[in-house]
This record gives C-alpha cells, sequence and structure tokens, in this order.
C-alpha cells in the first residue's frame, strides 16, 4: 500500500504554488466573445464612416445609424457571457477528478488540486492529468496516440515516463507526479490542446457563407457607390451617409445575433435535463443527424451484469473451475463491469495456491485476457478467441441467440504472445453464462428516432448473436447484421455498402467502429456516435456529433460534446426536437434579415444605374429596419413566436431571399422615381414614402415567414397572434415618423397636392399588389427555377410534380 504525500506536505505545496491549478474553460474565452461581437470587420467599416460623419457633427446619424449595430454587438456579448457563466457552472459539476495517495489512503481528487509528488493511481480510461514517472505497474498500457500520432498503447514499466494528454487502455499502475500546472506538457501545448474549436454544424456552415457573401458585396459594391454619389453632384458628408446605410442594410449582425442567442438558449435549456453540453451548438447539431449508432452494453442495456450460469467443459467440475475463475479474477489489474459480475459470482469461493506472474489485459482489441500463475495461465474472452470445440462454439451461438453474454474461459500451457492467441494449445476450462436486461425506456427512444428518419446502428464488441437479440428486443431491424471479420475482408465500395445498408454491427475492434463512421460520413450522413468506453473514443472523434454517458471513462468524457449525466439516451429526442427549433429560429430569422439585406442591395444598385438620389437616409432605415425586422426576430429567437416549419434551405429560404428581394426592389425602385417625380424632385418627400412602405414589407416579411399567406386566407386566423404582434411593431415605427419628424428628418407627404396625394394612394395601391405578387411567386416561382436552372441546378421531379410546375423549367 502507497503512503503518498501527508496533508502538511500537500499544503507546503500549495503554499509554493506546486499545484496544477488552471483554468478549464467551456467555449470561448471571454476575449474571444468580446473580439469576435464588437471589433468585427463589419463594425470597424461602419465605426470608421460615423466617425467621419461625427466630425461633421451630424451626431443624429451616428445615433441612429450605430444603434442597431452597438446593440447588437452589446447584446449579442451579454447574452453568450452570461451563457458561458451558466455553462462553466454546469462543466464545474462534472470536473475531472483523480484518485491520488494521500496519508496511506487513496482519495479522490479535482485534478486542478493534484501537487507535486503526488502518488496517482491509474486504470483503463483515466486520463493523465500530469507528467511524472511509473511507480508500479500491473500490466499498464498506456495510448500516447494525442500527443505521438502512434496508434499502439505502450507498455509502461516502473520509472518509465508518463506523459499528460495520454491516457490508460488497459491494466493499473501508480504515478508520481513531477511536472504540475504550467509546467505539463498538455498545458505547454496549449494553443493545440486546449484551443477553442470552433465546429460548426450545417446550418451555422450557411451562416457562415451568408456573411462571406455580404463581405465580398461589401468591398465590391461600396467604392462604386461612393463614386456614383460624388458622380452625381453630391457632397463628401452625404456621399458617406449614403455608404453608411448600404454598410447597415448589408450587414447581418442581427441574423448573427439571434444565431449565437438561440444556440446558447437551447444549449442552457437541454442542460437542465440532466445533460451536459460541452460544445455551444450541438444541441442544433443534434437536429441534424441522419445516423445515431451506438454500442449495446450500458446504452441499450442496464449494464448490471451477473452471471447466471457455469457450463463446464472438457470434464471439468463447477468446483474446480470456481477457484480458478476467483483466481483469475483476483489477480486482475483491473474490475470493468465484466470481470466485476464474475467475481461477484465466485467470492464465496476460497483459492488457494496461485500466485500472480504476469498479465495480459483484456482488450476490445484483442477479445481476451490472460494472466500467469506460477504453475498454470487462464484466459478469459470471447468463446471464439479461445474455445476450438465445436459444440461448445454452438451451446455459445444459440445462448447468444437469446440474448445472453457468452464467455470461454480456458486454461493455456504458457502466456501467448500480446496480440495472437493461439486456440490450438488452449484448454478449454468453462463457457461462463451472463445476462444483462435492456432499459426500460430504451424502446420508446429508439421508435422516436425511427418517427424522426434517423436510421440506427448498434456497434458492438460482442458476440453477433448477442447483439442482434438485444437489438431485437430494442425494437431495432435486425436484418442485416455484420461482424468485425466480415468487414475486414471487405473492399473499400462494399464495406461502403455494408455501414449504409447494415444495422448491427458485432466483435467490431475500435479502428473498425471509426471505420466505419467515417464510411457513413463519406456516404452524405451526418453522425451521431453514443460511447462510454476507451474503445470508444475513435469514433467518438471522428463523428459529426460525440455524445457520452457519465458513468463512461474520463477520456471518452473529454472528448464529448454532449454528456449524458442520467445516463440515458431518453434525453437525446429531447436534444433533437429542441435542435430543431434552433434550426426553424435560424432558418426563419435568416429569411427576414437577409430578405431586408437583399431587397435594399438590389434598390440601391437600380437607383445609382438610373442616377436617382439616395433613396432613404441612416436614421430612417435603421429606425423602420429595428421596429420590423430586429424586434420580431427577437420575439423569435425567445419563442414568442414561431416561424413556419422550414424543411430545405434552399427551396424555402434561399427561394424566397431571391423572389422577395427581386418584387421588393422593383417595387421600391417604381415607388421612389415615382413619388421622386410627382412631388417635383423632393427628394425629403420621396425617402418618407419609401421608409413608410418599407415599414409595410417588413410587416409581410414576417407574416410569410411566420405562415401568412394572402391567398390563404385561413392563415390569418391561424396566427392571429403573429399578425396583431408584427402589425402592431410596424404601425407603431411608421407613426413615431409622424410623431417625431425632425428626429427621423421624416417628411410627409402632403395630401392638398396631387403629387403628395399620388404618393399616399401609390404607396397604398403597390402594398398589395406587393403581397400578390410575392405570394404568387413562391407558388409558381418561374422566375426563380429558370435562374436555378442557368446556373445547372436541377430540381427533384417530385418536388416538380408536387408544386405544379412544367417541368421545362428545370431543364438544363
Amino acid at each position: 500500500m502507497h503512503t503518498g504525500l501527508t496533508a502538511a506536505e500537500v499544503a507546503d505545496r500549495v503554499r509554493r504554488g506546486q499545484t496544477n491549478k488552471f483554468e478549464a474553460r467551456s467555449g470561448r474565452s471571454y476575449a474571444q466573445i468580446a473580439r469576435d461581437n464588437v471589433f468585427n470587420l463589419f463594425n470597424f467599416v461602419l465605426f470608421t464612416l460615423l466617425l467621419i460623419v461625427t466630425l461633421a457633427q451630424d451626431y443624429a446619424t451616428v445615433f441612429f445609424a450605430g444603434f442597431s449595430v452597438v446593440t447588437n454587438s452589446l447584446l449579442g456579448m451579454v447574452q453568450e457571457i452570461q451563457a458561458k457563466r451558466k455553462l462553466d457552472k454546469m462543466a464545474a459539476l462534472a470536473a475531472k477528478e483523480a484518485r491520488v495517495y494521500r496519508d496511506g489512503a487513496v482519495q479522490t481528487i479535482n485534478i486542478k488540486d493534484i501537487v507535486l509528488d503526488d502518488l496517482i493511481a491509474l486504470e483503463p480510461g483515466d486520463r493523465v492529468a500530469v507528467d511524472g514517472l511509473v511507480v508500479t505497474s500491473d500490466s499498464l498500457e498506456v495510448d500516447e496516440s494525442q500527443l505521438t500520432g502512434e496508434s499502439d498503447a505502450v507498455f509502461k514499466l516502473p520509472e518509465d515516463k508518463i506523459t499528460s494528454g495520454s491516457f490508460c487502455v488497459a491494466g493499473s499502475g501508480v504515478m508520481r507526479a513531477t511536472r504540475v500546472g504550467a509546467e505539463t506538457t498538455i498545458n505547454r501545448l496549449s494553443t493545440i490542446a486546449k484551443a477553442y474549436k470552433n465546429t460548426l454544424t450545417p446550418t451555422q456552415h450557411k451562416i457562415a457563407v451568408i456573411v462571406e457573401i455580404t463581405i465580398i458585396l461589401m468591398f465590391v459594391l461600396s467604392p462604386m457607390l461612393f463614386v456614383a454619389s460624388l458622380l452625381r453632384g453630391e457632397i463628401m458628408l452625404d456621399a458617406v451617409r449614403n455608404l453608411v446605410v448600404f454598410i447597415t442594410s448589408l450587414v447581418p449582425q442581427g441574423l448573427v445575433l439571434v444565431a449565437t442567442l438561440s444556440l446558447t438558449l437551447g444549449a442552457i435549456r437541454i442542460s437542465r435535463h440532466k445533460t451536459l453540453i460541452q460544445r455551444t451548438n450541438a444541441v442544433e447539431s443534434m437536429a441534424n443527424v441522419t445516423v445515431l449508432c451506438f454500442d449495446k452494453t450500458g446504452t441499450l442495456t442496464q449494464n448490471r451484469l451477473r452471471v447466471v450460469e457455469i457450463i463446464p467443459l472438457n470434464g471439468h467440475a463447477e468446483s474446480e473451475i470456481r477457484p480458478m475463475l476467483k483466481a483469475y479474477t483476483e489477480s486482475l489489474s483491473h474490475l470493468n463491469s465484466t470481470a466485476r459480475a464474475v467475481s461477484t459470482y465466485v467470492q464465496s469461493t476460497s483459492q488457494n495456491g496461485y500466485h500472480k506472474v504476469r498479465e495480459i489485459p483484456f482488450t476490445s482489441g484483442r477479445k481476451w485476457g490472460a494472466i500467469q500463475f506460477a504453475d498454470t495461465t487462464l484466459a478469459l474472452g470471447a468463446p471464439e478467441r479461445l474455445i476450438t470445440n465445436q459444440d461448445a462454439l454452438v451451446k455459445a451461438s444459440e445462448l447468444s441467440a437469446q440474448g445472453m453474454r457468452v464467455l470461454g474461459f480456458a486454461r493455456l500451457n504458457e502466456l501467448p504472445d500480446d496480440s495472437v492467441m493461439d486456440t490450438q494449445h488452449a484448454m478449454p476450462v468453462a463457457l461462463v453464462i451472463m445476462d444483462d436486461h435492456i432499459r426500460d425506456d430504451i424502446q420508446d427512444t429508439l421508435a422516436q428516432f425511427r418517427d424522426l428518419d434517423v436510421k440506427l446502428k448498434v456497434i458492438s464488441g460482442d458476440n453477433i448473436e448477442t447483439v442482434r437479440a438485444i437489438a431485437h428486443q430494442a425494437g431495432m431491424d435486425t436484418t442485416y447484421a455484420y461482424t468485425g471479420d466480415q468487414l475486414e475482408h471487405m473492399t473499400e465500395a462494399d464495406f461502403a455498402v455494408a455501414a449504409r445498408q447494415g444495422s448491427v454491427f458485432a466483435r467490431i475492434e475500435p479502428g473498425t467502429k471509426q471505420k466505419i463512421v467515417k464510411a457513413l460520413q463519406h456516404e452524405g450522413e451526418y453522425v451521431a456516435m453514443v460511447g462510454d468506453g476507451v474503445n470508444d473514443v475513435p469514433a467518438l472523434k471522428s463523428s459529426n456529433l460525440a455524445v457520452v454517458m457519465n458513468d463512461g471513462t474520463q477520456i471518452s468524457k473529454d472528448v464529448a460534446d454532449i454528456v449524458l449525466l442520467n445516463n440515458a439516451m431518453s434525453t437525446l429526442p429531447r436534444a433533437f426536437f429542441e435542435g430543431r427549433e434552433i434550426t426553424q429560429t435560424i432558418f426563419g430569422t435568416t429569411k427576414m434579415f437577409m430578405a431586408r439585406n437583399l431587397y435594399n442591395i438590389l434598390l440601391f444598385v437600380f437607383v445609382g444605374f438610373m442616377m436617382l438620389p439616395f433613396p432613404i437616409t441612416p436614421i430612417q432605415m435603421s429606425w423602420a429596419s429595428f421596429g420590423t425586422v430586429n424586434m420580431p426576430a427577437t420575439f423569435i429567437a425567445f419563442g414568442i413566436i414561431r416561424p413556419k416549419f422550414i424543411k430545405d434551405f434552399r427551396r424555402d429560404v434561399v427561394d424566397y431571399l431571391v423572389v422577395c428581394g427581386f418584387i421588393g426592389a422593383v417595387i421600391l425602385t417604381v415607388l421612389f422615381a415615382l413619388t421622386y417625380a410627382m412631388n417635383d424632385a423632393n427628394l425629403d418627400v420621396a425617402r418618407g414614402i419609401v421608409t413608410q412602405f418599407i415599414c409595410l414589407f417588413g410587416v409581410l416579411i414576417v407574416w410569410n415567414v411566420q405562415g401568412v399567406d394572402i391567398a390563404d386566407r385561413a392563415s390569418f386566423h391561424k396566427n392571429r397572434r403573429v399578425v396583431f404582434i408584427s402589425t402592431t411593431a410596424g404601425l407603431l415605427t411608421m407613426i413615431s415618423f409622424y410623431i417625431l419628424p425632425e428626429l427621423f428628418r421624416y417628411t410627409a407627404p402632403d395630401p392638398s397636392t396631387p403629387g403628395g396625394m399620388g404618393s399616399i394612394i401609390l404607396c397604398a395601391a403597390l402594398f398589395p399588389l406587393t403581397m400578390i405578387l410575392l405570394s404568387r411567386g413562391m407558388r409558381y416561382r418561374g422566375m426563380v427555377n429558370r435562374m436555378w436552372s442557368l446556373l445547372g441546378i436541377e430540381m427533384p421531379d417530385s418536388y416538380v410534380k408536387k408544386n405544379g410546375i412544367e417541368s421545362d423549367a428545370y431543364s438544363t
């Protein structure tokens, strides 16, 4: 028994700062949050222009143009910081722990409390938290692949160096900490090991593309717009004001804010259901999952193994077998759940005369473990790896088909090679029969995923008949099942077919499990992997979404995106629905913000080509957008109103943006040109009419996003709450221009003049026309479909027939 440090020695090292304290963080740092929300490219360009306007003492433009951007930046920063604090608190509940020897006893402490010279116990699944030297090794095997790139486990002997960042895969041992805190290898490599990894979901990728496009447009169109303003004879200040309007119209910062807000709120909501979210966008990522892979033990079953029977082989008596099994389990360097069940079964048996010499620990790759004693060697593992007796193998197969777990127990003349078992020299002793009941809620959980069209695949290291039987009990389709040996002998093409087709995979090694995940991803699937053990780590790291049970090994939880604190998959369907809500929120707000951006950009381009003055001021644009776009988008983010379900981003979002942007820009251009002409080139009146119509158009877009369509009268009644909220927001915004005309530099048309009355009538007439055109445009989409056709993008026949569109609109 190791004594370890005394309490006084620990206190002395703490006083000298020789501890392993370091700041663990979930997600981005506070500095990164501030940088991304405030010091970004859009803000830099806009604030530069606003500085010029400020020098000209046009403070109203500065206030209103900068209001929405500053509000979005600060709101986004505050919300993300609050969410980060909550997630950090959740992460603290799952703080990583280590077992150390102190004052002659084993104590469990937080890894931050490890001090120099602490003696740390290591077992399979433990992550090495500090650098040190091995003190004792009982067949200790360590995986150093994260540091060296070598996938083979390394045997560790006393006095061998052991490095932080590696983890124990087999055996057990004790190490002494020689470097802690900032001096450890893993902390010195912090740029690699601890840097925040921004893994984007498919939805976030779409937003990233939108942001990239707006950046390109900003740099391409801004100089053109500036030059056009000067060519029209406008003064420098007005040209800068026009640029401010253009950039504030282009910036999708409100969209980014809503997306960030939705992701963080979703992570917090699902965290209340005994789930730790270690990557903020993991919940939204769950909504994209098309394939869910998981292990049998602890996922489908309760992981409460118990031995129900021992079947002697080759004339051995059970009274002879029990002492051998007890010797074997008592000599193991580490008891996994299987060995613990066997140990419990034979605990009342006495054994004498067995003295351990050497051990080869069980691993999922070997499928067996062996211990050499002074006069014999015993091995326990998969029957097909240890037994050649056909009758025994048939019996094992029959029991496996009933859902039982069957182990082979054999005697050997000598300890085999570390990885190769010669079954010809193994003398079968017994079959050990175990059972494990399926979880009570697993059938309902898997049924929910099937209803969501998520493909289910169980990947296990157990016997194929056992896995198939358990999967069948859980309600899975077990028609196509493959073993690891079958997969290893397949070509790449056949392997891909098997990975896609199969639902049951048995006797799978860690590398093959990872290969299955990658094959599915290559087929275009979005793969979630549920695991809990060391053998799951490669597949977890390769998957799109890594989910780990709380009872899993520390290294598996280190790579997880989601940790199920209650060890039950029943939380995942809830996460799926929560993720879908987030996706819908982002899609809905994308339609609102980007429709506004697109019709504004096209309006400015159309007006520029017609050599007309700029159609709106920064103040008017900012306030109109705030009331009819920003506020409704915030309501959607907080779930006050919900967008109509969007199934396909290209069809339901991009098509709408193209149709809405083009129609809105044409109508606004016509409205501005005519009102400008009818009012004797009175720019202020023309801008006022355009501002009012933008408010009306914003309300219409909100209606459309919520599923309100002029062609469907019932939709108004069905969504009357949405209609009331959005219409009220729009009317209040419009009225505010009349109440505070000087503040907003708003000039209302004079109804007593022909031009003023004509402008009012034109605005009132164009709004219902816009509603009709937008409704019909989205129903038939002739223009947009021909555009996709010219770009070489074909739509599926089923979609053409469903929407009643002539097929030649899609020909290329």
